[in-house]
């Protein structure tokens, strides 16, 4: 499988390839710090429309989640604490200036991960956003009967099954699976190790929700196809899990909304975040 590099989208940029604690990561612009957590089945890919818009105004640090992308391997059975503290190791270890502030956000698995983080680094974290994220209870969820690629498939066949996965799960309008998202959905698929979706589907995220004080944004797409019975149901929990969290619906977008929508979902986020970061004006 052919490497995908930030070189390749941002030749402008100036990106630091870091790794620590075995979690690989990009760091890249300059102000508070914001970590970006990818989706499960991901890589830092799925931040690529959003990491130049951001680098404008934050210190941007964009790991691949612990077994995915180039990042070390877990065990398979991980619970949400014992993967947590992969990722935990890597963000005290230096990922983000020790001991400093910084807001995290998450899409999908990455928003449990995002959530999580957040409570268990209370003195850190200023700020939490979640995009479209996973971890509701059973029951709420439509699960998308996503096609396996079979052994020998062609390239051409092989695309055409990432193709269609993609239109029932992640990407809500036909027109807008484009070549680059058919080509980072297959490198994504082929690195993961870690399938966190065992765990993305329980009520994972509650939990950590409830024990948040920070300001909390979340980021709904509105034709998400994955909530059940709806996107007002989503709504209804996160607010009582955590009474003061922000809920926006993002229009016309499906659940990869940070790819799908980059323009609406990159200005609520430089808006929330920079509001909420330590000596900004309010």
């Amino acid at each position: 499988m052919p490497a995908i590099r930030p070189e390749e989208f941002f030749p402008s940029l100036a990106i630091e390839t870091v790794g620590v604690s075995g979690v690989r990561a990009l760091r890249v612009g300059a102000g508070p710090t914001l970590l970006l957590l990818h989706g499960g089945t991901g890589s830092w890919t799925h931040w690529v429309r959003n990491i130049e818009p951001l680098a404008r105004h934050f210190t941007v640090v964009v790991p691949d989640l612990p077994g995915m992308g180039e990042s070390l391997d877990v065990p398979a059975d991980a619970d949400l604490d014992g993967y947590g503290s992969y990722l935990e190791a890597a963000v005290r270890g230096g990922l983000v200036p020790a001991g400093g502030p910084f807001a995290v956000a998450g899409f999908s698995w990455g928003g449990v991960m995002a959530a999580w983080l957040a409570a268990r680094m209370t003195g850190q974290v200023f700020a939490a956003a979640l995009l479209a994220p996973g971890g509701f209870p059973p029951g709420s969820w439509h699960r998308p009967p996503l096609r396996p690629v079979p052994p020998g498939a062609s390239d051409e066949e092989a695309d055409a099954i990432h193709r269609a996965n993609l239109g029932m799960m992640m990407i809500s309008e036909p027109a807008r699976i484009d070549s680059l998202a058919v080509r980072m959905q297959r490198r994504n698929h082929a690195m993961t190790r870690f399938k966190s979706r065992f765990l993305g589907y329980r009520d994972t995220l509650g939990p950590s929700l409830a024990c948040l004080r920070c300001p909390v944004l979340a980021l709904l797409p509105e034709r998400d196809p994955l909530p059940q019975p709806d996107t007002a149901a989503r709504v209804e929990y996160l607010r009582r899990m955590a009474p003061h969290i922000e809920c926006r619906i993002v229009p016309d977008a499906g659940h990869w909304v940070a790819y799908e929508a980059p323009d609406p979902v990159n200005r609520l986020l430089l808006d929330f975040i920079g509001t909420h970061a330590p000596g900004r004006a309010r």
